[in-house]
């Protein structure tokens, strides 16, 4: 997209108009990306960084190596496996049901199919009554429901909550009227149940033949995160008509941030325990775009796998990512930051890993 001309000031957090529009100012490029709700000048990049390169740059090829991955695990599906069951309070209309369906089935049968398997039945139970979420899902959890919790995955295989949370909405949103959704709503639900039928997975490989019940140590928030919205943008992008790519598709959708040229305001390295409070958009984004260089350059999605299953073992996050990688953290750390082109003298300081945590 061409840079707009900067005919008003244009600086570093100030509001702008249009998602993906750049300008121009004190010789740094500008782009308008969505932070929360609101959309505003990123930090900007020299403009002579900025300048637009000749070939492929390193982003694409990551995107385009990770496509071929995904091409290959989804030739592997395997249709013989329990479906998605998605139970919704009478009165939501039919799309709550339907249309995250076919993504969150590919997910599964993809798993299935390259050797993943689920132990339990993949349940979703969406809805507005407080009470009508309890008595459903109480039934087919093994363990107490907390509806005090807007959303959560009891026992590693069902999800249940309100609605309106799964959909990024407001506490006094209600669809129990038949409300119809956007097309955008529609989006954020088929990614948000295809991403918590990730973390069902993602559970499983961690935790083996063993019921999850929550005391078990975690790997690094941003590894299990970077993992579940990757699995659940590629399943989405594929099942979409028309079809996107994942990058596409959730930059479009407003799922996730342009790619970083910029440090965030927190690192990866910020998010080595259980934390998960990533206090914006950009910090939410780069667990992704993390997790696709991994998987890009160092093993490619079954090595997500791996990693998952081996700190599973022994609770040693740091030795199980180099052995499932082939890299150790700290040198993927000085990958990253080379991918992003930081300057060395403005890289945060590599420190010890973080230890596991208790959820």
């Amino acid at each position: 997209m061409p840079a707009a001309p900067a005919a008003t000031a244009v600086k570093a957090g100030g509001s702008c108009i249009k998602l993906g529009q750049s300008a121009v100012s004190a010789n740094k490029k500008f782009t308008c990306v969505k932070v929360g709700k609101k959309l505003q000048w990123n930090k900007g990049v020299s403009s002579q960084s900025a300048k637009p390169t000749t070939g492929v740059d390193a982003h694409t090829k990551v995107v385009s190596q990770v496509l071929a991955d995904w091409k290959n695990w989804i030739s592997k599906k395997n249709t013989s496996n329990n479906p998605i069951k998605i139970l919704v309070e009478p009165g939501y209309e039919a799309n709550w049901s339907t249309a995250p369906a076919p993504a969150s089935n590919l997910l599964i049968a993809s798993f299935e199919g390259n050797n993943h398997t689920l132990l339990q039945e993949p349940i979703t139970v969406l809805g507005d009554n407080k009470d009508w979420i309890l008595k459903t899902g109480q039934t087919l959890s093994c363990s107490t429901v907390d509806v005090q919790q807007p959303l959560g995955i009891y026992c590693g295989h069902i999800q249940v909550g309100y609605g309106y949370f799964i959909l990024n909405g407001k506490s006094t949103d209600s669809f129990v009227s038949g409300t119809m959704l956007s097309t955008s709503q529609l989006n954020t639900l088929k990614f948000m149940i295809a991403h918590d039928v990730a973390t069902m997975y993602e559970l499983q490989a961690q935790y083996g033949s063993l019921k999850y019940d929550g005391t078990k140590n975690q790997i690094p928030a941003w590894i299990r995160e970077g993992f579940v919205q990757l699995f659940s943008a590629l399943a989405v992008s594929e099942s979409n008509n028309p079809k996107q790519s994942y990058i596409d598709f959730m930059t479009s959708s407003g799922l996730l941030d342009q790619f970083p040229r910029a440090l965030c305001a927190k690192t990866l390295q910020d998010f080595e325990s259980k934390d998960r409070n990533w206090g914006g958009f950009c910090t939410y984004s780069q667990n992704l775009y993390g997790v696709e260089l991994l998987v890009a350059r160092h093993g490619g999605l079954e090595a997500l796998f791996n990693f998952v299953t081996l700190f599973g073992k022994s609770d040693d996050w740091p030795s199980s990512f180099k052995t499932a990688f082939g890299i150790s953290r700290e040198d993927f750390y000085v990958e990253w930051y080379d991918y992003l082109e930081i300057p060395k003298a403005d890289r945060p300081a590599i420190k010890p890993a973080a230890p596991s945590i208790h959820s």
